[in-house]
């Protein structure tokens, strides 16, 4: 699993070439559950996925 991206931790990530962060929900096998910021929770992606998102550990960062 990716280590670096446990629950809780802050990330950022793109979406259909759009910048996004948010805060791992939930570890899968090669991504991970995240959940937008609020600072995105409006926005049509947010609302189109009902806040949350699937995302490969290869395409996050970690934030600090």
């Amino acid at each position: 699993m990716g280590e670096p991206f446990q629950k809780s931790v802050h990330v950022s990530f793109i979406f259909n070439r759009q910048h996004f962060k948010g805060t791992v929900e939930k570890q899968l096998k090669n991504s991970a559950i995240i959940d937008f910021d609020n600072e995105f929770s409006n926005s049509e992606t947010a609302l189109d996925l009902k806040q949350k998102v699937v995302i490969s550990y290869s395409k996050m960062k970690l934030l600090n």
